[in-house]
């Protein structure tokens, strides 16, 4: 008998064992599903951009869980509850069942996941010490705040659950049928109201039997900080790349200069002349590139820091012209022109043709595109044609041709403004007032945090986890080219080393803990990065081997 009942013991405990290893192997397994599918969703841009890179997906909705069609185990599409069970078929993964054939359950933390309003702000600055969404939604866990982004549950069979500390008493029942109640499945703390966001891995024997893995947020930055690194080359590159290069911009390639690196959160995003290193120039001036209207807050909005300084213009029948630049919320070019006309007004209204030549300071110190069909008084909305070039000291030069209304303006002029004989008895002189509002200089799509390509990385503030980085002669300043690895960024381990004209180098999640956002850049980057010089590096194998490097590298434009 006491052999029999010892071999009993031994075995009921081996059993438990047994459980607890299976219970492990299927969470692990959920677990990498979950991190390689959010990563795979976050690197999504393109033609099928995904909106918010990072979000992880809801729990199964309430109505698949009886499902015999086929939605068991699909994701909701905002989470309107952050407990469910495990979305499987939505992830890629076969139906995952604990060791007590029970499909697993899933909690994730409400800044983590697709919100029924907005949108999460996810990126590399999501740890515990931080203060985004992602971070103050984090989850509770044994009563350690902010331990887990979500969380995957083995529920275990159904028992009677014994009230105890912390615990309610409930005989678990688990129909087949109808929307599950989670104290069905789930004990303790766990069962309780998901709203308050604390949840536990133990509790009292007789009354708890959920085996918890916890997904931490550093786990997942490690794998959506790659993606959004392979993203912002295939989204964010080609718009700072094409912004001055190219059609409107005849010119050899060129990129903006760069802002001085301060904290993100803060920093104006002004580009400053002979700045080549630092935080993208993202300063903005409309409500909207191309609205025409300016904006009005955020640290970002300054509608006057890209401003006409003067111009001049010309054109055959054009006469005695003079340009002055007007400001109020935002600058206009006014030119007034006069041009003959006959004294019976036969020949009017006309248009005629003239070059309007502007320069618009700190063009090249933010990103901004050229848009000839902005709204112009007087001018004919057909024909117009819009060219810059940068100048050395982050200045734009811009040549506008294109067609100006010819009309009768009221009494005529004095006939020596068009240069007519004093008393012509067939002409007069007329003039009229041209004018160019600074939007003819709009701002870049990539400035606009609602557009369909660029918005997801200003809406994440990934632009606040980016240093960019710029050579020289590819700068406004510079000679438009670089072609050895003297003249050109180098960026050791990459298959291009020496051959990078522009790229950012994207933060990892602090290493050393340190509180972000913050201006201090050895808080951000490791190594080679951290150093502001012209050589980065795609890894540093010795900082690595003690986990003390995870940045990564975009590159924007390459020889």
């Amino acid at each position: 008998m006491w052999t029999l009942v010892s071999r009993l013991n031994a075995a009921s405990g081996d059993l438990v064992a047994a459980k607890r290893a299976r219970n492990a192997a299927v969470l692990s397994e959920a677990k990498q599903a979950l991190i390689g599918y959010v990563a795979a969703q976050a690197g999504k841009g393109g033609n099928y951009p995904e909106p918010d890179p990072g979000a992880l997906p809801c729990p199964e909705t309430p109505a698949g869980y009886s499902s015999t069609t086929g939605t068991d185990g699909k994701s909701q599409g905002t989470c309107g509850l952050m407990v469910g069970r495990f979305p499987w078929r939505t992830i890629g993964t076969a139906k995952l069942v604990d060791a007590d054939g029970e499909p697993l359950w899933y909690v994730v933390a409400s800044g983590w996941t697709k919100p029924s309003s907005g949108a999460p702000v996810i990126n590399s600055n999501c740890t515990s010490s931080a203060t985004l969404p992602c971070s103050t939604g984090r989850l509770t866990v044994d009563a350690v705040p902010r331990a887990a982004a979500a969380l995957i549950i083995a529920p275990g069979a159904a028992f009677n659950a014994a009230a105890a500390a912390g615990c309610s008493a409930r005989n678990q029942l688990r129909p087949t049928t109808g929307t599950p109640d989670l104290r069905n499945y789930l004990e303790c703390e766990n069962a309780s109201s998901p709203a308050d966001a604390v949840f536990v891995t133990s509790g009292p024997a007789g009354s708890f039997n959920d085996q918890v893995m916890k997904v931490s947020g550093e786990e997942l930055l490690l794998a959506i900080e790659a993606a959004i690194a392979r993203r912002i080359e295939i989204d964010i590159a080609p718009g700072v790349r094409s912004a001055y290069s190219g059609g409107a911009w005849p010119a050899a390639p060129a990129l903006p200069f760069a802002v001085p690196f301060a904290d993100p959160t803060t920093s104006p995003f002004k580009g400053a002349a002979g700045t080549f290193q630092g935080l993208l120039p993202l300063v903005f001036a409309e409500t909207a590139p191309g609205s025409g209207l300016p904006c009005a807050s955020g640290n970002r909005c300054d509608p006057l820091f890209v401003a006409w300084t003067g111009g001049s213009l010309s054109g055959t029948n054009l006469y005695a012209t003079s340009c002055s630049v007007g400001t109020t919320t935002f600058t206009t070019l006014q030119c007034t022109y006069y041009f003959r006309a006959r004294l019976d007004q036969s020949d009017l209204p006309r248009y005629e043709n003239f070059t309007l030549s502007a320069t618009a300071r700190n063009a090249g110190m933010a990103l901004r595109q050229l848009n000839p069909s902005t709204a112009l008084a007087n001018v004919n909305t057909t024909g117009r044609t819009a060219t810059g070039v940068l100048n050395g000291d982050g200045s734009a030069t811009i040549t506008l041709g294109a067609s100006a209304r010819a009309s009768a303006s009221g009494s005529w002029d004095a006939n020596a403004s068009c240069g007519l004989a004093p008393a012509d008895p067939l002409y007069g002189c007329q003039h009229a007032l041209l004018q160019v509002p600074i939007w003819l200089l709009q701002d870049h799509p990539l400035l606009d945090p609602n557009d369909a390509t660029y918005g997801w990385f200003l809406r994440n503030r990934w632009h606040e986890a980016a240093y960019y980085a710029v050579a020289p002669g590819i700068a406004p300043s510079g000679a438009r080219s670089c072609t050895t690895s003297v003249s050109c960024l180098r960026v050791a381990f990459h298959p291009s080393d020496g051959k990078q004209r522009g790229l950012i180098v994207l933060a990892g999640y602090s290493l050393a803990g340190a509180a972000r956002p913050n201006g201090t850049l050895a808080d951000w980057l490791e190594g080679a990065n951290a150093l502001a010089g012209s050589r980065f590096t795609l890894r540093e194998p010795a900082l690595q081997t003690n986990r003390a490097f995870n940045d990564r590298i975009a590159v924007l434009d390459s020889n």
